[in-house]
């Protein structure tokens, strides 16, 4: 379940922001006026799940992308059941969720304060409206370089918690492959989640050929694997050509 997203130079969203997206388990809306960032929202899991091109802020090609550092970090509620208990990604995800269930706006500096406040206000209402005991809170997801990230998580705290006590007074976070550590976690929770973005100004000829991932994942892989055995792509083809025409 994704309750929300931390976005960094992503389309209409610059700097680091937190847009929360659902507090409950059955629905979610996106609500505001053209031009908002909703569709930023909805392309940006479509990058992060499904691999298309990253449609960046702006400011990256005034700034250049290694200042701007894009990043696209949801922030998922999973059952702790999905790791096995005592392994590693056990250990790492209740860290992680751990800080995530308890930071407080004192972690953040001036410039992410008010969003980390935001992201605050939203956990009380999950843990409100559901039963947080039997999941981890995990804010995990991926930079423009497709390096782990866990935007503004990577604390202090996180680093004493996660490395033995040699490490520097003066480390603050995480360095890339330190945090790379947690890409089987990430690994797992993408395989969970099947995500399909149909935006609306998209063609129809397009999204309804057999062969998109968009129709596969609607079709269910049990289908898909029984049509790909008895369909070739030679006649897939075909047929996309004939319904074109």
């Amino acid at each position: 379940m994704i309750v929300g997203i931390f976005l960094r130079y992503f389309k209409t969203y610059q700097g680091i922001n937190y847009i929360p997206i659902t507090d409950e388990d059955r629905f979610c809306g996106l609500v505001g006026e053209n031009g908002i960032g909703k569709s930023s929202v909805l392309e940006a899991l479509d990058c992060f799940f499904n691999g298309k091109e990253w449609n960046l802020h702006t400011s990256t090609k005034k700034s250049g992308i290694t200042v701007t550092k894009p990043q696209i970090v949801p922030v998922f509620l999973v059952k702790k059941d999905v790791f096995e208990e005592g392994s590693d990604d056990f250990q790492k995800a209740s860290i992680l969720s751990d800080l995530a269930l308890g930071i407080s706006e004192d972690a953040a500096g001036p410039s992410t304060k008010s969003h980390l406040k935001r992201f605050i206000d939203h956990r009380a209402n999950i843990i409100r409206n559901l039963d947080v005991g039997d999941y981890f809170l995990l804010p995990i997801g991926e930079d423009y370089n497709g390096n782990i990230s866990l935007s503004i998580f990577n604390t202090r705290v996180l680093v004493t918690k996660l490395l033995d006590s040699t490490i520097e007074d003066d480390k603050n976070n995480l360095n890339a492959d330190e945090l790379n550590g947690f890409r089987p976690i990430l690994d797992v929770i993408k395989k969970l989640i099947e995500y399909i973005y149909i935006p609306r100004e998209l063609d129809p000829e397009i999204f309804t050929k057999l062969e998109t991932n968009e129709i596969q994942v609607l079709m269910g892989e049990s289908l898909n694997d029984i049509l790909s055995e008895k369909v070739t792509t030679r006649q897939i083809n075909e047929i996309n050509k004939n319904l074109n025409a």
